[in-house]
C-alpha cells in the first residue's frame, strides 16, 4: 500500500469517526453510547434556542398586552397578563426543547467535571 493510499484510509477513518457514520467505521471500533461531533453541536444550538423561544414568547406577551392596552384604553393589566402568559409559554416551550436534547444519564454531570 503507498503513502498516498494510507494517509486517504486514515483520513476516511478519522472523518467517519468524527461524523459518527457507522458504515464506514474501521473495523473494530465501537461507537456506542457516542453521538459524534454533529451531534454534539446540534444539541448546543436546541440549548441556545430554548433560550431563545422562552426571550421571544416573553416579549411578545409583553407587545401584544401593550398593543391591547393602548388600543382599549386601559391600565397595564392586559400587558401584565399576557406577560405572565407568555412566561408560562416560554417556560413550557423551553422545558420542551431542553428534554428533546436527550442528555443520557451516564453523560458527566458539570459538577463531576474537573
Amino acid at each position: 500500500m503507498s503513502f498516498d493510499e494510507r494517509v486517504a484510509t486514515l483520513t476516511a477513518n478519522f472523518w467517519a469517526l468524527k461524523m459518527n457514520d457507522p458504515d464506514k467505521m474501521p473495523a473494530g471500533t465501537d461507537q456506542k453510547g457516542q453521538g459524534g461531533y454533529w451531534s454534539a453541536r446540534f444539541k448546543g444550538l436546541l440549548q441556545v434556542g430554548a433560550g431563545n423561544m422562552f426571550a421571544s414568547s416573553v416579549i411578545a406577551g409583553l407587545f401584544l398586552g401593550f398593543m391591547l392596552d393602548s388600543w382599549l384604553d386601559t391600565a397595564p393589566i392586559f400587558m401584565l397578563i399576557l406577560g405572565a402568559l407568555g412566561f408560562i409559554a416560554g417556560m413550557r416551550n423551553a422545558k420542551k426543547t431542553l428534554l428533546a436534547t436527550g442528555r443520557n444519564e451516564s453523560d458527566e454531570k458539570d459538577s463531576e467535571r474537573p
